[in-house]
């Protein structure tokens, strides 16, 4: 595994929303199940990057503009005590934000890694923030961005019961357009989302929520490892 020294460590946030969204029975189950991890090398050869600390830049400033498209990413997985719910906080409470993690490697290559028929797991789980999941509230997305030798890694980690794999793609095409500056099309690939929680029409209504997030979470707030086998 290679070695990664953090150098710089700070959150991303868009301006706070007030908004307070209540996990579905759709969504409750996921509360303890593994977060979503994705990792994206890029390889000085054949192109000419920024330096270092300009590309930091344009990811950070790009992502706070695609927070303020997403503003749930950059909220927290709250539990309500008084109700039995767990929602996604998008105020201005303590902790919210997206952590942000700028980190180097002098051990790791870019090219042998991204070339590599056999993946280097290891190597690319050390370019992956952890995310803050075992109790609520709890961390929706962080991100690091690894200086490698020749290259630069950028990893994800999202929370699995506010995104599924099409939304992380749909968040990273968003983000990727923003960093380019293409603001139509980072606007075009999010046109038609809605956070409404009223569209969610489930039998049992909120008690089939909280039925099935005591069945699946029954410990809440810890969130990890509920069932202790």
């Amino acid at each position: 595994m290679p070695t990664v020294k953090i150098v710089e460590f700070d959150s991303v946030a868009p301006p706070p929303e007030d908004l307070l969204l209540r996990l579905s029975a759709l969504e409750a189950p996921w509360v303890v199940l593994p977060v979503i991890q994705r990792v994206f090398l890029f390889d000085d050869a054949g192109c000419q990057h920024p330096p270092f600390a300009s590309l930091v830049g344009s990811l950070r400033a790009s992502l706070e503009a695609t927070l303020a498209r997403l503003p749930p990413l950059a909220g927290r997985i709250v539990f309500l005590p008084s109700t039995g719910d767990a929602a996604i906080d998008c105020s201005a409470s303590e902790g919210s934000g997206v952590r942000f993690i700028v980190a180097e490697s002098d051990d790791a290559d870019a090219g042998r890694l991204a070339g590599d028929a056999d993946h280097d797991v290891d190597a690319f789980k050390a370019f992956v923030p952890k995310l803050k999941v075992d109790a609520l509230p709890a961390e929706v997305l962080a991100v690091q961005v690894t200086r490698l030798k020749g290259g630069v890694a950028v990893g994800v980690a999202m929370h699995h019961a506010v995104v599924d794999g099409r939304s992380v793609w749909r968040f990273l095409q968003a983000w990727a357009a923003a960093c380019r500056g293409d603001d139509a099309a980072a606007e075009a690939v999010v046109a038609g989302l809605t956070f409404d929680r009223a569209v969610i029409a489930l039998p049992g209504g909120e008690e089939h929520t909280r039925s099935t997030l005591r069945k699946y979470a029954p410990n809440l707030p810890l969130s990890k490892k509920d069932r202790r086998e």
